[in-house]
């Protein structure tokens, strides 16, 4: 009996031991699939990275070229600005400059004139 009992124990012990392997074996297997869907999902957690690099860079690149633009258009407003100023500083000046050509026409005039006049008496005298 003891012996039947020891086959039966065995016996149980193998069923045991087919079961465990079974086991192992459908582990291995859901290993080796997950494996390959980490794998998958490794690619495509790669991709997203390099998507996300590239949107960073292109971001990085507009803020840069929308300060220089700032930056340009800064300038251009501040050159008008002195633009504006001269045209208006130059306005005045013209202004000044033809005063000063009327009131040397005048000058001119008036010596012409007295000239004139000292010329005819001096020939009104000689007569």
């Amino acid at each position: 009996m003891e012996l039947a009992l020891r086959d039966k124990k065995i016996f149980q012990m193998n069923a045991e031991l087919e079961n465990r392997k079974k086991l192992l074996c459908l582990k291995r297997r859901q290993l080796m699939h997950n494996k390959r869907e980490n794998n998958l999902l490794q690619g495509v957690l790669d991709d997203y990275e390099k998507y996300n690099k590239h949107i960073i860079s292109n971001k990085e690149r507009q803020i840069v070229f929308f300060q220089q633009l700032h930056s340009y258009i800064e300038n251009i407003t501040k050159d008008l600005q002195l633009t504006d100023h001269k045209l208006l500083e130059s306005r005045n000046e013209q202004r000044e400059i033809t005063k000063e050509i009327s009131f040397l026409k005048d000058e001119l005039d008036n010596l012409v004139d007295n000239n004139d006049e000292y010329i005819n008496s001096n020939s009104n005298i000689d007569e």
